[in-house]
């Protein structure tokens, strides 16, 4: 599925976002989707027709990141967004944003999703070389917070390196021309980047859970306030196929990781199959194991 439109239409037509919020009462719901590979289970029930077998029309937002989707689901112009990253939605300065949350992607040494990334042309051999280097990061709050948890587990503090957000799409580019010293991303930019020969993997796998301690609840999809209290039909019924998904996902993996490959930029497509398993719970398996940085009552289950 090829879209040349930042927004696609799932089981029906197209509106923009303008138009979808003065139609939200019986209207489709307007999802937003990151473009990394959390956002798995999404792809999957748009390609698998998820969401139209349970009724639902389903206007697509696409973002390169998940940064934005907390501030888009504030605004109110989402009625739901996924897959995001914990401390984005709880940790950003400001009102508590009004969502619940639902499903949960889980990340260990078995099931890495974050990457430290040092140049092939010019390898460090340890985490302890970046000192006084500059590290190009994902342009959100939980990468900083994660990469400031990695350096401190190696005996550095933040401030000791340079923090340089980069788009997606520029963080190759950024690592091999030597514009960054290294690169702590996701994929599908991690990939693309080794897979090229661009970067090699800096210290050990899955550097996040290893610092923080494992498992990592990395995060998982919201749903507004007003999409449960409004329209509950539609919030569980869209939690249940996000819950199917998953359950597909976890019984092959390549099917998720084939399911977005259309929806990334040209590059990166190639290099789709090389993904590591990724680790999904459903809605009632995450709710049970409610991590810390969830608040009380923010659970939702269908």
């Amino acid at each position: 599925m090829r879209l040349s439109r930042r927004h696609a239409v799932v089981g029906g037509f197209a509106v923009g976002l303008g138009a979808c919020k003065r139609a939200r009462a019986e209207g489709p719901l307007s999802v937003g989707v990151s473009l990394l590979r959390i956002s798995q289970p999404v792809f999957l029930a748009v390609e698998r027709g998820l969401f139209a077998s349970r009724g639902l029309e389903v206007t697509l937002a696409r973002f390169d990141t998940a940064q934005p989707l907390a501030d888009e689901l504030g605004a109110g112009r989402l009625d739901a967004a996924g897959f995001i990253a914990f401390p984005i939605l709880f940790e950003r300065q400001g009102p508590a944003l009004p969502v619940r949350v639902a499903t949960a992607v889980v990340e260990d040494v078995e099931h890495p999703i974050s990457a430290l990334l040092a140049p092939a042309a010019r390898p460090l051999r340890s985490v302890q070389e970046l000192r006084g280097k500059r590290v190009g990061v994902l342009p959100t709050l939980a990468y900083r917070r994660w990469l400031e948890a990695v350096l401190r587990a190696e005996g550095l503090a933040l401030d000791e390196v340079t923090v340089v957000p980069i788009a997606p799409a520029l963080e190759v580019d950024a690592l091999a021309s030597g514009g960054v010293d290294a690169l702590f991303t996701g994929d599908p930019m991690a990939a693309a980047a080794v897979a090229r020969g661009v970067g090699v993997p800096l210290g050990p796998l899955a550097p996040v859970p290893r610092a923080l301690g494992q498992p990592l609840v990395f995060g998982g999809f919201a749903l507004t306030e007003a999409l449960v209290r409004e329209r509950p039909g539609a919030a569980s019924a869209l939690v249940l196929a996000l819950d199917e998904a998953i359950a597909l996902i976890s019984a092959d993996a390549a099917a998720g990781r084939e399911a977005m490959r259309a929806w990334l930029r040209a590059p990166e497509r190639p290099f789709v199959d090389r993904y590591p398993p990724t680790k999904y719970l459903t809605a009632a398996a995450a709710a049970r194991e409610a991590p810390a940085d969830v608040p009380p009552g923010a659970w939702y289950r269908p």
